[in-house]
C-alpha cells in the first residue's frame, strides 16, 4: 500500500510512502536517475511520526535531489549525443526532411516541433535495426529463436528475456559503445538456451561474444549516464 506527501516549499517535492508490514523501521531513498523520492514504513505508522521524519530529512532530500539533476543533460541543439558510443553534435538543417547522422553530427529538421523528441524517435527506430540485427545473428548461430523483440525505457535494468521467448531492452542502449550493445544481446540471448545464470549460460555468452568483462564494467560504471539524456525538452 502507499499514498503520497508532498513538501509544499518550492520547488515542491512529492514523496512516495510505502507500508510494509514487514518493515521494521523508516527507510528513504532518492532515486540516482529519475529523483523519485520513497519513504517505507512500518504498517500502521502514525502520520504525524511520518511529517516529523520527513520533516528531519528535508535539507537532504533536496541536497540529492539537487545533486542528481545537476546531472541532467538536456537534449537541445549544440547538445552532444552518444551514438553508438561516439559523440555526435545535435544541429539543426532546413534541408532536413527527417533527423540523421552525419559523420559526428545529428541533423535535425528546423520545422520540427520538437527535436528532442524528434531525436529520441530516431534513437529508437536505430536500437530496434542494430538490437534485431544482432538477436537475429546470435540467435542463428545458437540455434534458438525469440517470439518478440520490444523496447522499454526501463531504468531497473538493460536486458531481459521472458520464459515465453521475449526479448526486451532499452532503447538507451543505443547510446552505449557498440561492443557494449553486442554483449548485452548476447547475454539475453543465451538465456533462450540456460534461463538462468549458471557456469553453462556464461559458457554460452563467451561462445557468442567472447571476453565480455570490459563491457560488463562499463555498464555498472557507465550505464547509469545514458539515463541522464532528456530528449523531452520543451521547445
Amino acid at each position: 500500500m502507499s499514498k503520497s506527501i508532498y513538501f509544499t516549499k518550492e520547488p515542491q517535492i512529492k514523496v512516495i510512502v510505502r507500508t510494509v508490514r514487514s518493515s521494521q523501521r523508516l527507510s528513504l531513498r532518492v532515486s540516482s536517475i529519475s529523483e523519485r523520492v520513497t519513504l517505507t514504513a512500518p504498517a500502521n505508522t502514525q502520520h504525524d511520526v511520518l511529517l516529523n521524519f520527513l520533516k528531519s530529512k528535508e535539507a537532504w532530500i533536496r541536497d540529492k535531489i539537487q545533486r542528481v539533476s545537476s546531472k541532467k543533460i538536456e537534449v537541445s541543439t549544440g547538445s552532444f549525443i552518444p551514438i553508438m558510443g561516439n559523440k555526435a553534435e545535435v544541429k539543426l538543417c532546413s534541408n532536413a526532411s527527417s533527423v540523421k547522422s552525419i559523420s559526428k553530427s545529428l541533423l535535425v529538421p528546423s520545422k520540427v516541433a520538437n527535436h528532442g523528441l524528434a531525436i529520441e524517435n530516431y534513437l529508437k527506430k536505430l536500437a530496434r535495426e542494430e538490437l534485431t540485427e544482432l538477436a537475429d545473428y546470435y540467435c542463428s548461430k545458437l540455434g534458438v529463436s525469440y517470439c518478440s523483440l520490444k523496447l522499454r525505457d526501463t531504468r531497473s535494468r538493460w536486458g531481459s528475456c521472458s520464459s515465453t521467448s521475449n526479448l526486451m531492452f532499452s532503447w538507451r542502449l543505443i547510446m552505449a559503445p557498440k561492443n557494449v550493445i553486442k554483449y548485452l544481446v548476447a547475454h539475453e540471448v543465451s538465456h533462450l538456451k540456460h534461463f538462468n545464470h549458471s557456469k553453462d549460460f556464461w559458457s554460452e555468452v563467451y561462445y557468442l561474444f567472447g571476453p565480455y568483462q570490459n563491457e560488463r564494467k562499463w555498464l555498472r560504471n557507465e550505464g547509469a549516464n545514458l539515463h541522464f539524456y532528456n530528449f523531452r525538452v520543451d521547445q
